[in-house]
């Protein structure tokens, strides 16, 4: 078996296992058992369980990533662009369990080793919404006087829900209501295309 093939088996095992039972409460062990490997091999790869996690968080977001840059790179007018990545990402991150195990981190601090992947990924949404306003300015549907500003201000917005949608478990329940905050979101960026 290749190294590739080898290390992607065991980030899928390790996805497993920490999306169930969270990354305190998954040992090497187990995932090392589910796969049919000595630990030893899971240390030949990954030099620790946070690292490991590390990984698995990446690979959570890359899908996500991919996911959000098709929309972005579409051909729709920038105000369906905004409003359909808007929506995704809060749909595909509801179903990040991963990563809603590193928001714990903004009120514990136990997971600090998950910081460059959470700033990473901070800074690919930073320049996709830049993207989108840019978009929207040039096509003369939006009115935005500090792009900077203006994004910043969408991700407090956006980030400032997350924790009662996913660590409370109140996504389900306000999904009508997320739909409707998008469209006043647009709504309020919107300007009379001339």
């Amino acid at each position: 078996m290749k190294e590739i093939e080898v290390k992607s088996i065991i980030v899928e095992s390790a996805t497993k296992f920490f999306s169930k039972y969270g990354f305190y409460k998954t040992t090497m062990d187990e995932i090392a058992k589910q796969i049919h490997k000595a630990k030893g091999v899971l240390y030949y790869y990954f030099k620790s369980k946070e690292e490991l996690f590390n990984e698995v968080l990446k690979h959570e977001l890359n899908v996500i990533k991919s996911e959000l840059s098709q929309i972005v790179n579409s051909d729709k007018d920038s105000l369906i662009i905004f409003k359909e990545y808007f929506l995704t990402r809060l749909k595909l991150l509801h179903k990040a369990l991963n990563y809603h195990e590193t928001l714990k981190a903004d009120f514990f601090e136990k997971y600090h080793f998950v910081k460059d992947v959470r700033e990473d990924f901070a800074e690919f949404e930073r320049i996709q919404l830049t993207i989108i306003l840019k978009k929207g300015k040039k096509e003369g549907y939006l009115e935005v006087k500090n792009i900077n500003s203006t994004v910043n201000i969408i991700m407090m917005v956006v980030n400032g829900i997350e924790i009662p949608l996913f660590l409370q478990n109140k996504y389900a329940e306000y999904e009508t209501t997320i739909n409707e905050l998008s469209s006043m979101i647009v709504n309020s960026l919107r300007t009379q295309k001339k």
